[in-house]
């Protein structure tokens, strides 16, 4: 009938069938639970027919159908056929681009990029390796985030970034780019 587990705004294709006591047309009503409702074409009774379906909420929804015949007379509905719409995280972003080498207390610009599976807005992590961070907020997904910093002391530091989603899921961490502060 259809999947049993989908991403938000991802569409969906569910199928229905029936089959009446005589041979007639029939039309399928279909209750997504996210108060709305699709009627698909008139067909033969015992033939499928396939309706397509996105949820922009996220959350546990139950498909309902009920056949209606030629003379709009409907069946009763169908038993609920349980779909899970879930919001899934941005991807990692690739390793950081930017400067392998930095003096103290010179700025650096740093970029990253990811993209979001349902195209959420993205905000990007970095991780300077100094022991701060900086959020850059309101990427659309799949731009890229440039930001700048500095550091005051020398060595070598793993600059690495995440992104997180208007749901607030994290990706995983980017490969780290190493970076060596030098005199």
């Amino acid at each position: 009938m259809g999947p049993d587990t989908l991403a938000q705004r991802d569409t969906g294709r569910f199928s229905f069938c029936g089959q009446t006591n005589k041979p007639e047309r029939v039309s399928y009503v279909v209750n997504w639970s996210d108060q709305s409702y699709d009627t698909g074409p008139a067909i033969r009774s015992g033939d499928t027919v396939g309706l397509a379906h996105a949820w922009a909420d996220t959350g546990l929804f139950d498909v309902l159908c009920r056949a209606m015949d030629e003379s709009g007379r409907l069946s009763d509905w169908s038993a609920p056929k349980p779909v899970y719409v879930i919001n899934l995280p941005p991807f990692a972003p690739g390793s950081v681009a930017g400067p392998d080498t930095l003096s103290p207390d010179e700025a650096g610009e740093f970029s990253a990029v990811t993209t979001d599976p349902e195209g959420d807005i993205i905000a990007y992590e970095f991780d300077w390796g100094d022991g701060s961070s900086q959020e850059a907020p309101g990427y659309a997904s799949g731009s890229t985030a440039r930001v700048l910093h500095d550091w005051h002391d020398t060595g070598t530091f793993a600059v690495k970034a995440r992104a997180s989603d208007e749901a607030h899921h994290r990706s995983d961490w980017s490969p780290a780019h190493p970076l060596v502060i030098t005199r």
